[in-house]
């Protein structure tokens, strides 16, 4: 096993459990009915910031990061969402 595969391994498995912390965050919203206590506009930041780095690893024609982060934006773009609709 070589040194790129075992980083491109341990970067599958940040970007997962990125992606779980937010799906257990969604979870949460979902159980709550409610996402009063979390910063719209700092989610919208994060989003737009993970959006970003989407484009440039898909520039950069990388097929693991654009694996991982397509994942984790799609995540967090459901997590915006439920941010939006759950808002009181």
């Amino acid at each position: 096993m070589t040194i790129a595969t075992i980083i491109d391994s341990a970067v599958l498995i940040a970007f997962f459990a990125l992606s779980v912390d937010i799906i257990i965050q969604i979870i949460h919203i979902i159980k709550r009915r409610s996402s009063k206590d979390i910063s719209l506009k700092g989610s919208l930041i994060r989003l737009v910031a993970v959006t970003i780095f989407l484009i440039k690893f898909v520039i950069a024609k990388d097929p693991i990061l654009i694996i991982g982060q397509a994942f984790f934006v799609s995540a967090f773009a459901i997590y915006f969402i439920l941010l939006a609709y759950f808002r009181r």
